[in-house]
């Protein structure tokens, strides 16, 4: 609901810049049609730059905020043990934008043990 409410100020928002450049200019320049070849289109990309602007905006109502903690992992091999990682996803699709859970990840390889870990998409 929040992402409507904001597109809807923003496409009103454009609007009304559309008619705060052009109504002044138009009761202020001399009758005619000429005047209107003008004013249309500076008004129109003014408004275009306001709806950019403010539609950068609404486009932010849902993502998720930023992690205040955070996401600590703790690795460590010893003797002939070996740890790689992997970031990034790894041919996995996207999945849906969602907070973040705090986590704490502890792994340790001795001995001959490996550790291979893949970040990325969690879902």
């Amino acid at each position: 609901m929040q992402a409507v409410v904001r597109w809807l100020v923003a496409v009103a928002t454009s609007v009304l810049a559309f008619f705060v450049v052009a109504v002044p200019w138009a009761l202020l320049s001399d009758g005619g049609k000429d005047p209107w070849e003008v004013i249309g289109p500076v008004a129109g990309v003014v408004a275009a730059g306001v709806l950019a602007a403010v539609g950068w905006w609404a486009s932010q109502a849902g993502t998720a905020p930023t992690v205040a903690y955070p996401r600590r992992v703790r690795q460590a091999a010893r003797g002939q043990g070996n740890i790689t990682q992997t970031g990034g996803d790894q041919g996995g699709t996207p999945a849906a934008r969602r907070r973040v859970r705090p986590e704490s990840i502890r792994q340790k390889a001795r001995g001959g043990g490996d550790i291979d870990q893949v970040g990325g998409n969690r879902a």
